[in-house]
């Protein structure tokens, strides 16, 4: 009676423990004694009510669902479930008659037949997912892994490219200002005229400048948030890397990998954000240029596929430089690193350079 008991120690709070498990699933990590403070009423254990808030909290979407054992294979697991005594289980994964749980009063988890599920479950579940899951933050880590912590604040870039493209319009429109005054108010001695052409000029340039402001707030504030997510996505996915994975490595490579967060967000946010603006002003430009001279513009449409040529030959011999310079700079950080972390072991051994 006393071993039963060692193998099946009793929790407090099935429904408490199984949400902190299947928050860390989802990469979030909480402290059960801060939700129970939240959200708990004294000593009660955690319920259906409870556990959603909690999870709200949290910021996964959790969804009460009634179902049955036959449409597990369409549901997304894991799931936490209701057993016929009100406590709380988690249901992990389906497999044709085999069932994986994970009880919070069993050490480890159990694979019951399908009928012994049937029996013990009351049939509702309460579904998880979370922005993480749903970007595919467990998938490949590769420049994709990015996007979505900026499409998140697309709504703001847009904004910051909108401001970008008045503030092209207004590069564009300085020209036609002085355009006039050669044309119209030097030849014509009409001063009237260029009265109306030095107010239009310093109303553009008012402009010109709060708009620059916005957009330089708006963007540093946008970009910080980002760094900030990206840097705690980044820091997680680092520390759920397997063992082999460090030891394979020095402790400086993966520091200077960690470093080159920023520019890849400086890419996304800003490089990528001006190739768009451009790409756009291009067309325009070309427009204008047009409806002054078409041999002029001949000329630059003309050069264009030089500057490809030269773009394409380039490129590789500058990539392999980066490459280069990135594998020199990690073996920099590698060796300050590891002198750092081990200068006790260099001065007693008076190894210093």
């Amino acid at each position: 009676m006393q071993k039963e008991e060692q193998s099946t120690p009793k929790v407090p709070d099935t429904g408490l423990v199984c949400l902190v498990m299947l928050a860390r699933f989802h990469g979030i990590g909480t402290d059960p004694g801060q939700l129970r403070h939240q959200f708990g009423e004294g000593s009660r254990p955690f319920g259906i009510t409870e556990i959603l808030l909690a999870a709200k909290h949290l910021g996964l979407k959790a969804k009460r669902v009634t179902t049955d054992a036959s449409r597990l294979a369409n549901t997304p697991l894991p799931a936490l479930a209701i057993a016929q005594n009100g406590e709380f289980f988690i249901l992990a994964r389906s497999e044709a008659e085999k069932i994986l749980i994970h009880d919070p009063r069993v050490e480890r988890p159990e694979v019951i037949a399908r009928s012994e599920l049937e029996s013990r479950w009351t049939g509702t579940l309460i579904l998880f997912t979370s922005r993480a899951s749903l970007a595919g933050e467990l998938a490949k880590f590769d420049f994709t892994w990015f996007i979505p912590a900026v499409v998140k604040y697309r709504k703001l870039l847009g904004e910051v490219l909108l401001v970008s493209f008045v503030l092209q319009l207004f590069a564009l429109v300085t020209p036609l200002f002085f355009q006039v005054v050669m044309d119209k108010v030097l030849v014509h001695r009409g001063l009237t005229t260029l009265d109306v052409i030095v107010v239009g000029l310093l109303i553009v340039s008012i402009f010109e400048v709060v708009l620059s402001g916005l957009r330089s707030y708006v963007f540093a504030h946008t970009t910080s948030r980002i760094d900030v997510e990206l840097g705690a996505r980044l820091f997680r996915h680092l520390l759920n890397l397997p063992l082999a994975y460090f030891q394979a490595r020095r402790v400086g490579d993966s520091v200077a990998r960690v470093r080159e967060l920023e520019h890849i967000r400086s890419f996304l946010t800003g490089n990528a954000v001006t190739l768009v603006l451009d790409l756009f002003f291009a067309v325009v430009f070309i427009a204008v240029m047009l409806y002054y001279s078409g041999w002029l513009t001949l000329v630059v449409v003309g050069s264009l596929p030089l500057y490809a040529l030269l773009s394409l030959s380039v490129t590789p011999l500058l990539r392999a430089r980066l490459h280069e310079k990135f594998n020199r700079g990690a073996e920099n950080q590698a060796l300050l690193v590891e002198a750092i972390a081990g200068i006790d072991t260099v001065k007693a051994m008076a190894v210093e350079p």
